[in-house]
């Protein structure tokens, strides 16, 4: 049983909430590229304009800042490292807050500029580093308008402790906003990847279905060819299925499917992707393995099956044999080539008389 689940969880945790995580992301990229054009534009006009009132320290880290923001947007544009970029351009914002508190900027209003900080760093960067960052920029201030003396602009009582009391604010306010956005995030994250589970999983057996098949597994190789290509697929179909149905009933029958689904998952390896493609057909993806050792699995298989007997109580013991056809996919384009070669061969096996696996060799 452990070994059947750990199978399972297998091809289920091949299912992702791509989608999801992208819209995240570009949430995340908006606000970030939103924040660097208004800073560039802001900041280029604050040195046109003001360079003569501001200090030569003040005046050079806007330029290094406005150069910090082009860098990172090229640098995000060749390499799509949307963290890293993230963490350069908030680390440079915070070290420009710094000197605008040391400088004073003009007329002493620098401090009015640090309150959108709180709320750019938490939509960019998320409640983690948007709490230290936050705070380690308030501790900062707090050290520079209260500290000693080092040259810094001088700000009167009342100024400080609105600006300390704004600030928190803001950030109290940016971490709820934040913290629960991002709760909400992770809910629809669970709830989307249980839907998608679940319209990928066949409810009777519990493997996968054809729409994994077409609508993920295919995707998947296509994006990561070098994991999955070339494939080999096997077409499996139990032997007079509707016979066994229509002596004992459907109750076996199902039953049967189950235990078929299970001698799958059991004797396939892990990567290995199996699903119940339609009624008593089952299908078995075999990722980068050879036609030739795909026969051999799948006569290994057959002659188990064969063995098999399920014992039901107060009915009958039995396990039907199955016939399974086998064809090689080299890439993703071939996939409805391979399936209707495979196809052709499960109808061969079924013509030579059943509990058989075709081509019986690689020609």
């Amino acid at each position: 049983m452990n070994d059947n689940t750990s199978h399972k969880q297998h091809w289920l945790k091949l299912i992702n909430t791509d989608r999801v995580d992208h819209s995240d992301k570009q949430r995340q990229l908006f606000s970030l590229t939103t924040m660097i054009a208004i800073a560039i534009v802001l900041v280029t006009s604050l040195i046109v304009l003001n360079y003569q009132l501001y200090t030569p320290l003040l005046t050079t880290m806007l330029i290094l800042i406005n150069v910090t923001f082009i860098g990172c947007t090229i640098y995000y544009f060749k390499s799509n490292n949307l963290h890293t970029i993230s963490v350069l351009t908030m680390g440079g914002v915070f070290v420009l807050c710094i000197c605008l508190g040391y400088t004073g900027g003009k007329e002493n209003t620098a401090l009015y500029w640090l309150m959108f900080y709180p709320v750019v760093t938490f939509a960019v960067l998320g409640v983690k580093q948007g709490s230290w960052l936050s705070l380690t920029l308030l501790v900062c201030c707090i050290g520079l308008i209260y500290g000693p003396d080092v040259g810094q602009a001088q700000y009167g009582a009342v100024e400080k402790t609105r600006f300390i009391a704004s600030y928190s604010l803001v950030s109290i306010f940016s971490y709820i906003g934040e913290y629960f956005r991002y709760k909400s995030h992770l809910t629809i994250t669970d709830i989307t990847l249980e839907q998608t589970q679940d319209a990928y999983t066949d409810p009777l057996t519990g493997v996968a279905n054809r729409r994994y098949i077409t609508k993920h597994f295919l995707p998947q190789a296509d994006a990561h060819p070098q994991q999955y290509v070339p494939f080999t697929i096997l077409l499996l179909d139990l032997d007079n299925f509707k016979q066994l149905n229509d002596t004992f009933g459907h109750s076996v029958g199902d039953s049967v499917l189950v235990e078929f689904a299970r001698l799958l998952e059991a004797q396939f390896p892990a990567n290995a992707i199996k699903a119940r493609y339609g009624g008593e057909e089952f299908m078995v993806i075999l990722p980068q393995v050879s036609l030739a050792k795909a026969l051999k699995m799948a006569n290994v298989f057959r002659a188990q099956v064969a063995k098999q007997r399920l014992f039901i109580a107060d009915g009958p013991h039995c396990m039907p044999t199955c016939s399974i056809g086998v064809a090689q996919v080299n890439n993703t384009s071939e996939y409805q080539h391979g399936l209707n070669q495979a196809d052709v061969e499960l109808y061969n096996a079924k013509a030579a008389g059943r509990n058989t696996v075709m081509p019986t060799a690689v020609h």
